[in-house]
């Protein structure tokens, strides 16, 4: 790995919604390109070289960091997906480490969902007995919830928990999108919500 191949790494990552393959041992691969740059960094006895060479360990610190979040952001996404969906989990485009914290987040939202929505269920029947939860409920049983928003500033495409890309958008779009994304707009300060419908 060298700081051509950070560089396009990062370039592709924040020009798609999607997950790029990187490599499974990315993080591995760049943490041994810093290491190395550090090692050189040290054995460096010219100040003028030094200062270069410290400016390019900054900015290989700076894409790494960029990679990492710009994924993070859509492996977030991800888990959300799987949650609702209870599909299972795909590996593919995922390093290692980020497999492993698709998984965790994925276990804490399953933990939390059942957790907070134990005992909704069931219903009571027309004799007083319980019976089973209906198969169709608001929004259907498996399917997305959706609300409408106004968009209230500028802010980039977004993967929906549905697996759709929604955007871009601009300022005062109104658009309709699956409700968790929409949540958490709304609670950012990004949008303001209009109306709650279903599909």
């Amino acid at each position: 790995m060298d700081v051509k191949t950070l560089s396009e790494a990062l370039r592709r990552e924040k020009a798609s919604p999607y997950l790029q393959e990187i490599g499974r041992d990315f993080y591995t691969e760049a943490r041994r390109l810093f290491q190395q740059m550090l090692s050189d960094c040290r054995r460096t006895g010219d100040l003028s070289q030094l200062s270069t060479r410290l400016a390019e360990l900054d900015n290989i610190k700076k894409m790494i960091n960029d990679i990492y979040e710009t994924r993070e952001r859509k492996i977030v996404s991800s888990a959300l997906y799987y949650v609702k969906s209870g599909e299972d989990v795909e590996a593919e485009n995922l390093t290692a480490e980020e497999e492993a914290l698709l998984r965790e987040i994925i276990t804490t939202l399953k933990t939390g969902r059942e957790r907070v929505l134990s005992g909704f269920e069931g219903q009571m029947d027309e004799s007083g007995t319980h019976a089973e939860a209906p198969q169709e409920e608001c929004g259907r049983r498996g399917e997305v919830n959706f609300v409408t928003v106004r968009i209230l500033r500028d802010i980039p495409s977004l993967v929906g928990v549905d697996g759709r890309i929604y955007g871009e958008f601009r300022a005062e779009d109104v658009v309709t999108l699956p409700e968790p994304n929409a949540r958490i707009l709304v609670k950012r300060g990004d949008a303001e919500l209009i109306l709650v419908n279903s599909r």
